[in-house]
């Protein structure tokens, strides 16, 4: 075959291309829009300077199950304890560590606040699946509690902030009750006269990904191709390679979804435990954050949780209850933010938390 065959060749199939790009952009014009905005959103410089308003205590262990099981806490000078915000990091359950970018605006800007920090490292699904996470984020709330006398903050004032897998991690440690998901011990648990709850005053959900069971039918119910998807997916797979699961999602679980019965979805489900313990959850103070340009989780998990949150009710086939609007639970969404979009964490959006926050405590 001569170079001009080869070049005319190579000319037609990019040609195909153009026009395959250019039929899908017509025919799904608010996809395309959304696409741009993943493309091109913003991207904020982080300040990272030297913070010198309190103490950090680093690599701090928090249960000798793994040495994955860790966190940073930073406690601003003060002559009373302050609330403590407790960080959970996102990355699909198998990427990331507390030093993640999101983790560290949230950390760098709240301890500034005046408030107490803790930014947890759990186990990723590559050294253990479900529900190791989970039991790990739990373990390190009750060691916080346990603590909080020799740190300085308030044990009473514990809030709880994820995004995405980490929102689905916070969630969960939030809406379970102290029998549940308690398989790992802290340090020094078993020396304690009386058990420590992992109980919080405020949970708050930042695009979580919190009914795996749903997250493709989220966005085929969207009109979201799913070529937009499976780009979307890509930095995943290298993590799946060799596992033989299909999605980081069934990875952590170690199971196939299809293959699972409605009682094996429901432990997976946060809605599932938000009607189970009603009595306690209802009080729970909630603020779910959520991007409508997000092609990762789909805005639709954070409007199931919100509901679940007002109805108190688990529907096992992801539909749900128009609740009535309650005071303490509350949903914003973000028009034209994508998935962990920088804009989440700038000074005037966390300002408003700040204020939230103040109201709660003060």
């Amino acid at each position: 075959m001569t170079l001009r065959k080869v070049g005319k060749i190579i000319l037609i199939v990019l040609l195909v291309l153009v026009v395959a790009v250019v039929l899908l952009c017509l025919t799904h014009l608010s996809t395309t829009k959304i696409v741009w905005q993943n493309l091109t959103s913003p991207t904020l410089e982080m300040d990272t300077s030297d913070w010198t308003g309190g103490t950090s205590y680093e690599n701090v262990q928090y249960s000798d199950v793994s040495d994955s099981d860790y966190l940073h806490l930073y406690v601003p000078d003060s002559e009373e304890p302050m609330p403590l915000i407790i960080m959970v990091h996102g990355g699909g359950f198998v990427a990331n560590d507390l030093e993640s970018r999101q983790a560290q605006f949230m950390y760098r800007y709240f301890r500034q606040q005046g408030y107490a920090c803790a930014t947890v490292n759990y186990r990723l699904a590559a050294e253990d699946g479900f529900p190791a996470a989970l039991e790990d984020v739990k373990a390190a709330v009750r060691y916080l509690r346990a603590n909080a006398e020799t740190y300085g903050y308030d044990p009473d004032c514990f809030v709880i902030w994820g995004e995405s897998a980490g929102g689905y991690l916070a969630t969960m440690a939030a809406v379970t009750n102290d029998d549940e998901f308690n398989g790992v011990s802290f340090i020094g648990e078993d020396e304690l006269a009386q058990p420590v709850s992992a109980r919080v005053s405020c949970l708050m959900d930042f695009y979580g990904i919190i009914d795996i069971p749903f997250a493709e039918d989220d966005f085929q119910s969207q009109g979201i191709p799913s070529v937009v998807r499976w780009v979307a997916n890509l930095w995943a797979s290298a993590s799946l390679s060799g596992t033989g699961y299909d999605s980081v999602e069934e990875y952590w679980l170690r199971t196939t979804l299809a293959d699972c019965t409605q009682e094996d979805l429901a432990q997976y489900s946060a809605r599932y435990y938000i009607e189970e313990n009603w009595e306690d959850v209802q009080n729970l103070n909630v603020l779910i954050w959520h991007g409508l340009s997000d092609i990762s989780v789909a805005e639709t998990q954070s409007e199931r949780l919100y509901q679940a949150f007002l109805s108190g009710t688990y529907q096992a086939d992801g539909s749900w209850s128009e609740g009535e609007a309650r005071s303490n639970v509350t949903l914003q969404t973000f028009e034209g933010y994508i998935h962990a979009d920088d804009r989440f964490y700038t000074d005037e959006s966390l300002a408003n938390i700040v204020q939230y926050l103040n109201a709660l405590f003060d």
